[in-house]
């Protein structure tokens, strides 16, 4: 095994990597596809969504030579289920080697470093992290057009090309660290985080669903990654603890919810593997 830049090393077929991640709406499970299948050329791998039961993340971490992490960025932030995960086993994250895989709609300055100086503080080494765009999911937000289809083509494509050249660098043990300069820092934190963390768990409890659109179908019950939604006299009931992953706004048959947005989404994001 050689040694390579930034103290990594050239991964091999008895080498083991972890990825761990959250997913929405499907755009970071499509980075970590197309990294891990990179990497399993030439090493062992395997995927976790850190909202499902039956995982085991301690003996994953335990048998990693290399752990991935990968999360969308919400206003400059790291989602609230990345962010206690972390909190969770940060005794497995000392000593090991970590790699961060972030993804976004435009830009965020720190956006995977916000998540590995905490992985640093806890006593891993986070040895590449990188930024993929993705195509929008806000899809109650008129500013922001959503794309299905051919439309995403190109977007997915560059994304794809990405994860490839990331996941190649780390079989070669080399790696760059974007977000961790001083200068991506001030932009995530000053531009964003700093406003979005102040009236974040206010943002959580403004889901709503419109109890005249809503048939009772239970979809977004069934596909809350946190289970924040229960069903009540034949209605979707959310309970303040939304985690802002817009998976139910683009799930709900009736366009019932909204999150952000005031207004019922037009087009709904079918996500990138139903392009």
């Amino acid at each position: 095994m050689r040694r390579a830049n930034g103290g990594g090393n050239a991964y091999t077929e008895s080498m083991k990597v972890s990825a761990f991640y959250f997913s929405g709406t499907g755009n970071t499970k499509f980075i970590v596809q197309k990294i891990c299948g990179t990497l399993s050329r030439s090493c062992r791998t395997e995927m976790l969504d850190i909202t499902l039961a039956g995982a085991d993340p301690v003996r994953a971490m335990e048998e990693a030579d290399l752990i991935l992490l990968a999360f969308p960025i919400y206003g400059g932030a790291p989602p609230i289920p990345m962010r206690q995960f972390l909190y969770r086993y940060a005794e497995q994250l000392r000593g090991k080697k970590v790699a961060i895989a972030e993804t976004q709609l435009f830009f965020s300055g720190d956006g995977a470093a916000s998540l590995g100086r905490t992985v640093e503080k806890f006593g891993g080494k986070v040895i590449a992290a990188e930024h993929f765009n993705m195509p929008n999911n806000l899809s109650d937000c008129k500013a922001f057009p959503v794309k299905n289809g051919r439309e995403l083509r190109k977007t997915l494509l560059i994304a794809q090309k990405r994860a490839e050249r990331f996941a190649d660098a780390l079989l070669k043990g080399k790696g760059h660290r974007r977000g961790f300069s001083p200068v991506s820092h001030a932009v995530g934190y000053y531009c964003q985080r700093k406003y979005w963390r102040r009236g974040e768990q206010d943002k959580r409890g403004r889901l709503r669903i419109d109890p005249s659109l809503c048939v009772g179908c239970r979809l977004c019950v069934k596909n809350c990654p946190v289970s924040n939604l229960t069903a009540s006299d034949g209605r979707a009931v959310p309970h303040g603890e939304c985690v802002l992953c817009y998976r139910c706004v683009n799930l709900c048959p009736k366009r019932a919810i909204t999150l952000i947005g005031s207004d019922p989404p037009r087009v709904q994001y079918r996500g990138p593997f139903q392009s």
